[in-house]
């Protein structure tokens, strides 16, 4: 399962705090891997501006961080609770992964794509759907995509996640997005790892 954050930063916070501590360095279980760590970049796309995508065992999870989070280590922890003050959660979101390709990097150009697929649809369909579409692409690698889990997660429900060398391999991607397709996005953002946006 991966847990998927939507941050915000708050505005009345220096954005160098903001950047120091949102990185979630304090954050440091090994259960848990971060996988994605994603700031909108050039204002392309919606707000929230920040996703994380944290990978975990599955829902059983949310309890232990739960429980983690109840506890009196959590409270005397001033490197997690400094880091929750300094970024906005506005929400969370469990996600089953459909399809996986290579590894997100720190230096990639990134777009994410928000899109439907309704309970009919099965998940090697979707996957199959998104690996074709991929393949046809020169220049664009299919990351993630990500199906929320019932309504945990924000409409439209899905996420693909793809990888550019820069914004020139990006456009004849963005520019070829076929009338027909089943699973068009409702929206799309450019996003950077987090750090190295442009605000």
């Amino acid at each position: 399962m991966i847990y998927v954050e939507y941050i915000e930063r708050d505005r009345f916070l220096p954005f160098d705090i903001f950047r120091h501590l949102g990185d979630q360095s304090a954050w440091t279980d090994p259960q848990d891997r971060l996988v994605g760590s994603f700031g909108r970049t050039m204002r392309l796309g919606p707000m929230p501006s920040y996703l994380a995508f944290w990978e975990c065992s599955g829902m059983r999870r949310m309890d232990e961080w739960e429980a983690h989070f109840n506890s009196p280590a959590a409270a005397k922890d001033r490197a997690e609770r400094a880091t929750h003050a300094a970024i906005h959660l506005q929400r969370g979101g469990c996600y089953d992964v459909v399809a996986r390709g290579p590894a997100v990097k720190r230096e990639g150009l990134y777009l994410i794509e928000y899109f439907a697929a309704g309970p009919a649809v099965a998940d090697a369909e979707l996957a199959r759907h998104f690996k074709a579409r991929g393949k046809g692409r020169k220049g664009a690698t299919l990351n993630f995509v990500l199906r929320r889990i019932g309504l945990l997660g924000p409409p439209p429900g899905c996420l693909a996640v793809w990888s550019f060398a820069d914004y020139a391999a990006l456009e004849p991607f963005e520019r070829a997005r076929a009338a027909d397709d089943a699973f068009a996005p409702s929206e799309a953002g450019v996003y950077r790892w987090f750090g190295r946006e442009v605000l």
